[in-house]
């Protein structure tokens, strides 16, 4: 397939960078991406760069979708890029994948490769998330990505910061008087409730991958299958949570609808 190039950037640093865009699906719901957004120095319109962040369908079934909230928020002349990260299943060769898309006059969307020039001039705020080592080639049988105690320990920190307060005012004399949190509150309600759902039904599949009864006694076979009715029980709560998300959504387009 033809690469494409794409628009030189005005500048490095994007003038927009949203950690989880959520964009309204096909299917009447959302999905949400982190989105960049670079002015270009080209007569083509802005360079959006949109990272699959693995959530249901995903930029492959959810491509039109994308390129028209995109259009929606950004101008008809955006320049549309979709990004799978090396780690993700449908990078291509373990590498960063990036594709231009385009949507035909039957509304239908077209992929093409990038070509280097741009995406290497942007460097790391093309990549990843913040903070995320980049993925590194391995060979067959090594470890890409760090061990399951450091993601497990970005977890945790993470999750600290979400449920840390803050003094955010003081008296004259420095006793605290009010409280507020760490991390800046800016997801939507239907985003706060589905992310975390989603961060939910990922630590439950790694729970239920834990080894309980390492020595195969009575007494580990015992927590084996306590561990599964725990782990079935989360299961079960995240599909609640999904529901709840749903409802959220029904009633927010029903109140957006016009009256008659």
């Amino acid at each position: 397939m033809t690469e494409t190039v794409l628009p030189t950037p005005a500048r490095l640093s994007p003038v927009r960078d949203d950690q989880a865009w959520p964009f309204p699906i096909i299917s009447g719901g959302r999905s949400h991406v982190r989105l960049r957004v670079w002015p270009t120095k080209d007569s083509e319109g802005p360079l959006v760069i949109a990272t699959d962040l693995m959530l249901g369908a995903g930029l492959v079934n959810d491509a039109e979708s994308l390129c028209r909230a995109v259009v929606r928020e950004f101008g008809k002349d955006a320049v549309v890029v979709r990004h799978f990260p090396a780690w993700t299943m449908l990078a291509i060769d373990g590498e960063d994948t990036f594709h231009r898309l385009t949507l035909n006059a039957q509304d239908t969307a077209h992929w093409h490769p990038c070509t280097r020039e741009v995406l290497d001039l942007l460097g790391p705020s093309a990549l990843g998330f913040p903070g995320d080592i980049p993925p590194v080639s391995a060979e067959v049988g090594a470890a890409a990505v760090a061990p399951q105690s450091a993601q497990m320990a970005r977890v945790l920190a993470a999750l600290l910061q979400l449920n840390e307060n803050r003094v955010i005012e003081r008296r004259p004399d420095g006793y605290p008087t009010r409280h507020g949190p760490v991390t800046e509150r800016d997801l939507p309600p239907f985003s706060h409730l589905q992310l975390g759902t989603e961060a939910l039904r990922r630590l439950t599949s790694f729970l239920g991958e834990a080894n309980v009864n390492a020595f195969e006694t009575t007494a580990g076979s015992k927590r084996d299958k306590k561990l599964g009715k725990i782990v079935e029980t989360l299961q079960e709560q995240t599909w609640e949570l999904t529901r709840l998300a749903d409802e959220m959504l029904a009633e927010e387009r029903e109140r957006e609808r016009p009256a008659s």
